[in-house]
C-alpha cells in the first residue's frame, strides 16, 4: 500500500476513533458573553455574528485560525478589535477586547446558551426570589449557591429540567426549567417533609459591559491590641479609585466558615473577579483562627466560581505547598482559572509593592494574568529572585496556569 493511500485511511480511523475529530469544535451558535448575548455564524474560516449591548444590535466579523477567533467588532459608539479562544470542549470561550484608541485590553467571555435537556443552559447568575443563584456545573452534577441564608443546592438535568436538593435553614427539593429563550427560570421547591410546592422563580443577570471586580479577602495582620490596624484591602480601595471601570469589594475573615462565606459571595457577581486573599499564609494554606484554610477548606466554595478569573494568595509560602495545584485538580470539571502567590516568608512591603504592580497590570492595563506575571518579572526582578545590592530580598512570586 503507499504511503498516501496508507494516510488517508489512518486519518479515516481517527476520525471515527475521535468524535471530536468527526466533529470539530465550532464558534457556531448562540452565546451568553461579557458584552451580552451573541450569535455567530461560521462559514469555512470566516466567522460573522452579532451581539446586544445595552439594547442596540453591535457586528463582529473575523476569521478563525485553528481554535482562534481574531475580529473586529462595531457597536454604535466605539469600535475595535479582539480575540477568542475556543475551550476543550468546545462549550466556553475566553477572550479579550481591544477599544481602538485604547492600550488596555479587557476580558470579553462567553458559554454557550440553552440546549434542549442540557445542563448548559442553566449555567448563569439568576435573580430569583430567595436573591441571586449561581449555576454551574461540574461533570453531570449542577451545583449552586444562593443568598439566601448562605443556601446551596445541587442536582441534574432530566428531560429539560433541573431536578436537585437544596440546603438553607432547611433542607427540601425543587426542579426549575427554562424558558424558551433561556432568559428566565420556573421553579418550585417543598422542605423536606412538606406536601405543598411553593414558587421558585427568576430571571438572568447580563453582566455590566467592561465592569471587572477586585474582591478582597483579609484577616486581621494586628496580633494584639498595642498595633494599630493596617490593611492591604483599604490601600486597594484608594488605589483602584482612579479605574471606574474596576469595583474593589473589601471582607474581613475570622475563620474557616467565614472564608468559604465570602468566597462564595464573589461567585453571585456578575462580572469577571479577581479574588485575592490577604494574609498570613504557610504551606498548609491561608492562617484562619480554625486552622488553615487548604484545598479541603477552598474547594467547594470556589467549585461555583465560574466568573472567577484568577485567584491570587497574598501569603507567605502557600505557593511552596500543594494547595494550588490540588485545587485545580479538584476544580477540573468546573470552573478554571490561574492561582498565583508567594513560595517563601515574603516582607510585608515587599508583597504589597508586588502585589499593587501585578493587580494593576491585570485591572488597569488589561493583561492577561500570564503577561502580567511575565511584565512584573521584567519590571521588578526582586519578584522571583534575588539580586546583589538589592534592598528586598526576593519573594519567589509564581503562577499555576490553568
Amino acid at each position: 500500500m503507499n504511503k498516501p493511500l496508507r494516510f488517508l485511511l489512518a486519518a479515516a480511523v481517527l476520525a471515527l476513533a475521535d468524535p471530536a475529530a468527526a466533529a470539530p469544535r465550532s464558534f457556531e451558535g448562540e452565546w451568553s458573553t461579557s458584552y451580552g448575548d451573541m450569535t455567530l455564524h461560521e462559514s469555512s474560516a470566516s466567522v460573522r455574528g452579532s451581539y446586544t449591548m445595552g439594547g442596540a444590535a453591535c457586528a463582529i466579523e473575523g476569521r478563525r485560525a485553528a481554535d482562534e477567533l481574531i475580529f473586529a467588532y462595531q457597536e454604535p459608539d466605539a469600535s475595535g478589535q479582539g480575540r477568542f479562544r475556543l475551550s476543550a470542549d468546545g462549550e466556553s470561550f475566553e477572550g479579550e477586547r481591544l477599544p481602538r484608541g485604547g492600550s488596555a485590553w479587557n476580558p470579553w467571555k462567553g458559554r454557550r446558551r440553552v440546549r434542549a435537556g442540557d445542563a448548559v443552559g442553566f449555567e448563569g447568575l439568576w435573580q430569583t426570589d430567595f436573591g441571586r443563584l449561581r449555576l454551574s456545573r461540574s461533570g453531570e452534577r449542577v451545583l449552586g449557591y444562593y443568598s439566601f441564608s448562605g443556601g446551596s443546592l445541587e442536582g441534574r438535568v432530566r428531560d429539560g429540567a433541573l431536578r436537585f436538593r437544596y440546603s438553607d435553614q432547611k433542607k427540601g427539593e425543587g426542579e426549575f426549567r427554562l424558558s424558551e429563550d433561556g432568559s428566565a427560570l420556573r421553579g418550585r421547591w417543598r422542605a423536606d417533609g412538606a406536601a405543598k410546592w411553593s414558587d421558585w422563580n427568576g430571571t438572568r443577570v447580563e453582566p455590566a459591559a467592561g465592569r471587572r471586580w477586585l474582591v478582597v479577602l483579609e484577616s486581621r495582620w494586628e496580633s494584639d491590641l498595642s498595633e494599630r490596624e493596617y490593611s492591604y484591602g483599604d490601600m486597594l480601595k484608594v488605589f483602584f479609585t482612579r479605574t471606574p471601570a474596576v469595583q474593589v469589594r473589601h471582607r474581613f475573615y475570622t475563620d474557616k466558615a467565614s472564608l468559604a462565606k465570602w468566597v462564595r459571595e464573589a461567585s453571585l457577581l456578575a462580572e469577571p473577579v479577581v479574588l485575592y486573599f490577604s494574609a498570613h499564609g504557610s504551606e498548609e494554606g491561608l492562617h484562619t483562627d480554625s486552622g488553615p484554610a487548604d484545598a479541603d477548606a477552598l474547594t467547594e466554595p470556589l467549585r461555583v466560581g465560574t466568573n472567577i478569573e484568577l485567584v491570587h494568595f497574598g501569603a507567605c509560602e502557600v505557593m511552596k505547598g500543594k494547595v494550588p495545584a490540588e485545587l485545580q485538580r479538584r476544580l477540573a470539571s468546573g470552573p478554571r482559572f490561574p492561582i498565583s502567590g508567594f513560595a517563601q516568608t515574603v516582607d510585608w512591603a515587599a508583597s504589597a509593592v508586588a502585589d499593587f504592580m501585578y493587580l494593576d497590570l491585570i485591572l488597569s492595563r488589561g493583561l492577561p494574568p500570564a503577561k502580567a506575571a511575565a511584565e512584573l518579572e521584567r519590571l521588578m526582578p526582586f519578584t522571583t529572585r534575588t539580586s546583589a545590592g538589592s534592598s528586598y530580598d526576593g519573594v519567589s512570586f509564581r503562577l499555576l496556569g490553568p
